[in-house]
């Protein structure tokens, strides 16, 4: 190579670092990782200390980018999930000088809390360097067995309204009223039955006049979706999955059918033969190593004020059902549902207090999960 040449490749080189150097947009993160491990005696191998580091910083960079656009953050779940400590170094994304790490050794469990600094002009960069087809590989699990679709979802008020409607006989509103009252049923021509879905908040009370009608009172609460609490929950979900050396799950919001059973749940109804039959063409079409599928809310109730300390308080309910896959747009089987999950907890702002709940909650329903999909002999 001649010395002209020499001089203009490390001229280019200098030309790109400062380029890189002025473009930067450094920004804090922090996060928490966890790893099983299965040493019988003394400390955790290091193998496993890594596994947490890399699930850390992998967690902290989801929460640095939650208000970036979902582009961004979806490409990211995709692409950089099996990305090591080294390989985010070397790409940039964080900036090796920042890097902190606590270690921490619980039973059977490592735990690493992470602080540092991103990049993410560096981060785009990476990203826009891998082709889409590579990005929908990765995204989709060969061995996924179960997906997991949460709607999250806050009251936002409640509807009162009276209807009537005229009877053949008080005997036959009667028999209407006494079903009823079990919750979750649907009229049809053929009278009233049982559905198998009741997630529906909705309460009524029925009246029987002297001229045969009845008048009914109906409770129905309203929801306001909450996207950004459904992404933490999701993240916090997987994570625990992660942690607990389960990859036979995946997430249900990467598929498009996941937007019709928030609208569904987000006004209130049950899912209908439609839905049902959407949800698992679409599963079939691009995941179809998946049988089972886990469907189920996370509600927020209105915040509320510690009586004690006059803090923000929130709770926070989740429930849902496991379902077996038949043919594609053939109505799924129930399972079983899964144990009700309940957090409340209290902070200085509603938004910490909310963002403890789904925390919280992630893990509970996480092992809940585990735990019912195990007890099925599912995983």
């Amino acid at each position: 190579m001649t010395k002209i040449n020499k001089l203009a490749l490390l001229f280019a080189s200098a030309l790109c670092l400062a380029n890189h150097a002025f473009a930067a947009e450094p920004i804090f993160i922090q996060g928490k990782g966890t790893a099983p491990y299965d040493n019988l005696f003394g400390k955790p191998d290091q193998k496993f200390i890594e596994q947490a580091k890399a699930n850390a910083v992998f967690n902290a960079i989801l929460q640095g980018i939650q208000n970036q656009p979902e582009g961004l953050r979806s490409h990211f779940k995709s692409a950089a999930s099996n990305l090591s400590i080294k390989d985010y170094i070397d790409k940039f994304i964080i900036l090796e000088t920042a890097n902190k790490f606590e270690v921490i050794s619980k039973e059977r469990e490592v735990v690493v809390l992470y602080t540092g600094q991103m990049d993410l002009t560096s981060l785009r960069d990476y990203l826009n360097a891998v082709p889409q087809t590579a990005l929908k590989n990765q995204a989709q699990l060969s061995d996924a067995l179960v997906a997991v679709f949460f709607t999250v979802r806050e009251t936002s008020g409640m509807t009162i309204f009276d209807a009537e409607r005229k009877t053949d006989s008080a005997a036959a509103t009667t028999d209407a009223m006494n079903k009823e009252s079990e919750g979750g049923v649907e009229e049809s021509e053929n009278g009233v039955s049982q559905s198998e879905t009741s997630i529906r908040q909705e309460k009524s009370q029925l009246k029987t006049t002297a001229s045969g009608s009845t008048t009914i009172r109906t409770d129905k609460a309203q929801y306001t979706l909450d996207d950004i609490s459904k992404e933490l929950f999701g993240d916090g979900l997987k994570a625990r999955f992660t942690s607990k050396g389960i990859n036979e799950i995946f997430d249900g919001a990467m598929f498009e059918s996941a937007e019709q059973l928030d609208e569904v749940y987000g006004a209130g109804d049950s899912i209908r033969s439609k839905h049902w039959k959407a949800v698992t063409e679409d599963i079939s079409n691009e995941e179809p190593s998946i049988q089972y599928l886990i469907v189920g809310t996370l509600d927020f109730s209105y915040p509320t004020e510690d009586p004690v300390t006059g803090m923000p308080t929130y709770s926070g309910t989740v429930s849902g059902k496991v379902y077996k896959l038949r043919e594609p747009g053939k109505m799924p089987t129930t399972v079983g549902g899964l144990a009700p999950l309940e957090a409340k907890i209290s902070a200085p702002t509603q938004q910490d207090a909310k963002k403890r709940v789904v925390a919280k909650l992630g893990e509970l329903a996480a092992d809940e999960i585990i735990s019912f999909l195990n007890q099925k002999g599912i995983l």
